[in-house]
Order: C-alpha cells, then sequence, then structure tokens
C-alpha cells in the first residue's frame, strides 16, 4: 500500500532525456573544455534499509499499527568540474536523494558533498569515466504538522563515494553524461546506496 513516490515517473524522465540526448549527440570534435556544469536526476536505493528509521503510527483500537518503510527514492545531483589535464578533472559534487511514502507525513532525505578526482577518456564522442570522491553526509528526518510547521532532526558525519560512466558529447557546448553511483557515509543510520542517473553537463572555457 506504500511505497516510495515518483520512482515511475523518475524513470520516464531519465529514459526520455538519455533517448534525446542519444539522437542529437553526435562524435564531436570539439576541443577539451576546462569548466563543466552538471544537473542531474535518477534514483538511489539504500543498502541498510534495515537501519533506516523505520515510522510506526498507530491510527487506533482495531486498526493495524502502519510502518513506512524508507528504502529508496529519487535522487538528483549537481557538480561543478575543473579540468587539470584532458583526461584529469577535479570535482566538486553535491548528491541528494528523497524518500517519502504516500499517505504519510514523513520525509526522509540525504545530503552527500564533497571534493573528488575524476579520469575521463580524452577521446571525442562517448567518454568513459571514473570518479572518487570524499564526503561530508548528512541525513534529516522531517515530519508536516501542518499549518506550516515541520519538525526537523539532522545530523551529519563523513563518507566517501564512487562513480562510473560515460559522457556522450553532443557538441562543443553540451554533454549527457550517464551514470552508476555508489555512497558510503553513517552520520546516525547508515544511508551508504547506489543509483544511477543521467545529466546534461555544460562546457565552456578552452584547456590550454
Amino acid at each position: 500500500m506504500f511505497r516510495c513516490i515518483s520512482v515511475r515517473r523518475l524513470v520516464s524522465a531519465v529514459a526520455t532525456v538519455l533517448a534525446v540526448g542519444t539522437a542529437f549527440a553526435r562524435p564531436a570534435q570539439a576541443e577539451n573544455k576546462k569548466h563543466h556544469l552538471t544537473l542531474g536526476l535518477g534514483y538511489q536505493k539504500f543498502l541498510m534499509s534495515d537501519d533506516l528509521p523505520s515510522i510506526d503510527t498507530d491510527p487506533g483500537p482495531g486498526v493495524a499499527v502502519q510502518t513506512f518503510d524508507f528504502s529508496g527514492g529519487g535522487a538528483g545531483f549537481f557538480a561543478y568540474r575543473l579540468s587539470l589535464k584532458e583526461n584529469l578533472d577535479l570535482t566538486f559534487d553535491q548528491r541528494l536523494a528523497v524518500s517519502t511514502v504516500d499517505g504519510s507525513d514523513f520525509t526522509f532525505s540525504t545530503d552527500y558533498f564533497g571534493p573528488g578526482l575524476r579520469w575521463i577518456s580524452p577521446s571525442e564522442g562517448i567518454r568513459p569515466y571514473v570518479q572518487a570522491n570524499f564526503l561530508i553526509v548528512s541525513e534529516n528526518l522531517s515530519m508536516d504538522l501542518g499549518d506550516n510547521t515541520t519538525l526537523n532532526r539532522r545530523k551529519s558525519g563523513v563518507g566517501f563515494g564512487a562513480s562510473a560512466g560515460i559522457d556522450i558529447r553532443g557538441g562543443n557546448l553540451l554533454s549527457i553524461p550517464i551514470e552508476a553511483f555508489y555512497v558510503n557515509g553513517k552520520p546516525d543510520h547508515d544511508v551508504s546506496g547506489w543509483g544511477f542517473g543521467v545529466g546534461l553537463t555544460f562546457n565552456f572555457g578552452t584547456l590550454k
């Protein structure tokens, strides 16, 4: 009865972006760029979902207790990369994941932010890459109390992340990254997880 919302919508949106991007992408003979800004969407699955908050509510006598399980949800990411060489980037990434349940007032969200290094193939067209990050990891459990009032419980810690994917060049300005990722952290609960995402990257500035 209760499940994470928007998963089908996210999968549909990712598939649409991928199809459009692949259709318009071409093996552009574009010069390597120095600055890169990426926005993306995807899905994240928490590996240790049994360790996450499980909210039990008692609706009253004769009615079963309802358990809301936050096991996965929509993900988004933002990144800025500075190319140090044509195959090595310094990157600063932020990943967000939000899990909510139909019919509840509870939302569980995670935030992963930190620097990293990316190795990327200097070839044009489809460019494979791998990346590793040091992360500041935060988790937040919020409850909507009504009357524009929200109760929040937030904890922070440290962790790390790794990702691998391909960057499809569509010209001098735009490219489309498609990736799988892993994040690790335990600020209060174990919020380690894996996921996938697709985004749009703006590439600018000449790498000399």
